[in-house]
């Protein structure tokens, strides 16, 4: 039996879109009227959408929209150790995050890339702080993710929702895990970056005196006055710079922090309507 979908007719596996093809030129991501490509300012974040108990065979899980940028996360456990794998006392959490390959404009290969390595390692760092490890021993917690469409602050996204998962599967935690991305282009600072914004601060060569990089948090808001649970940070950015960025980081997560609970506590409403009956 072959492989080929006979129901549809599938595209080539190495297709590219035009707009990859077309010669690169240097744009200004703010315009005259000092508004980026998408109508927001230099410190506007995107709007988002949360939504919990998406996949019914898990037992925490969300969906999350962040601009165009889609994430959805299952939460499995706790669960057993398996066999063989290292006894600990503690809990040992497991994450995987897993890119689909129509979510980029180039095609992924179904087999996880350093990219997708290197997030579910920076996930699985950040809910090791979260979760309260000790309550579990013996045990472990899967968190699987999956990312429908990349449209920027790829990391971000995946912590918010895999923070929104971890709460609707009812595991104790310290707080929230709530994630947010910053941008440095031509020494301005941009909250929450498109794809295209990524790609074309990563692209260029910045002189010793041009400053650009991006900084990627998950903190915890309300916990120990926001403590921070999670930091990713690269390109030359200065100390002054990076303090500005991290207050603004701090300030989007506030905002995040505050949907969150809303979505979180409409679930709960809704679900106790649900099971009250008539």
């Amino acid at each position: 039996m072959g492989t080929r979908d006979s129901r549809r007719i599938p595209g080539p596996d190495k297709s590219l879109p035009y707009s990859l093809l077309q010669k690169y030129e240097r744009k200004s991501f703010l315009g005259e009227d000092r508004m980026r490509r998408d109508g927001r300012t230099a410190v506007d974040p995107r709007k988002l959408f949360m939504s919990l108990g998406v996949i019914s065979q898990a037992k925490g899980s969300s969906y999350l929209e962040v601009g165009n940028t889609k994430v959805c996360c299952g939460v499995y456990g706790p669960m057993d150790v398996q066999r063989g794998s290292d006894f600990k006392m503690s809990c040992q959490v497991v994450c995987e995050v897993k890119m689909a390959p129509f979510s980029c404009p180039v095609r992924r290969s179904p087999q996880p890339d350093k990219q997708q390595r290197e997030m579910s390692r920076q996930l699985k760092d950040a809910l090791e702080t979260v979760i309260i490890l000790d309550k579990f021993p013996k045990s472990q917690i899967d968190v699987y993710v999956t990312v429908i469409e990349d449209d920027g602050g790829l990391l971000a996204a995946c912590i918010t929702a895999a923070g929104l998962a971890i709460c609707h599967a009812n595991i104790d935690v310290y707080d929230i895990l709530i994630g947010a991305s910053l941008l440095w282009h031509d020494g301005i600072l941009y909250a929450d970056p498109t794809h295209d914004e990524e790609e074309n601060e990563g692209s260029e060569v910045h002189s010793t005196v041009s400053e650009g990089g991006q900084l990627t948090i998950g903190m915890m808001p309300s916990y120990a006055n926001g403590q921070v649970a999670l930091l990713v940070q690269c390109g030359q950015i200065s100390a002054d710079n990076l303090c500005e960025g991290l207050d603004a980081a701090v300030e989007i997560c506030q905002r995040i922090y505050t949907l969150s609970r809303k979505t979180l506590m409409d679930y709960v409403e809704q679900s106790l309507i649900e099971n009250s009956g008539p």
